[in-house]
């Protein structure tokens, strides 16, 4: 049997994202955004699907993980909340989008962001 190492409660759900890579103490854009899609989040974090990993110079996963001051901005309905990348892979021929994305959030979205984001989801 799998053990599960998820700590809080995940929501599927399909809801249009943009991501870019900033420098986290000054907040200055280095790369994107590139569109995505949320496919589940929780107050921790969230998968996302895209269709790129690299923008310019920069590729969205491996360069916040080799440079410690960047980070990925993640806007939602307004809504924007600082990640780090955990993991990503390709997705099966399937699915249209290439990459399967995991983000930790820097500070959790209020419980109101987390539930508006909810609800302007569609249930997969």
């Amino acid at each position: 049997m799998k053990k599960t190492k998820r700590v809080e409660e995940r929501y599927d759900c399909l809801l249009p994202v943009s991501l870019q890579l900033m420098e986290s103490v000054n907040g200055g854009k280095l790369a994107g955004p590139i569109e995505g899609s949320f496919c589940n989040i929780s107050s921790g974090g969230a998968a996302l699907l895209l269709d790129e990993v690299s923008a310019g110079d920069y590729h969205l996963v491996e360069s916040p993980q080799e440079h410690p001051g960047q980070v990925l901005e993640l806007e939602a309905n307004g809504i924007s909340i600082l990640t780090h990348p955990i993991w990503f892979h390709h997705t099966s021929r399937e699915t249209a989008q290439k990459y399967r994305l995991g983000v930790s959030f820097l500070h959790a979205p209020s419980s109101d962001d987390l539930q508006k984001m909810r609800n302007s989801a569609t249930s997969k």
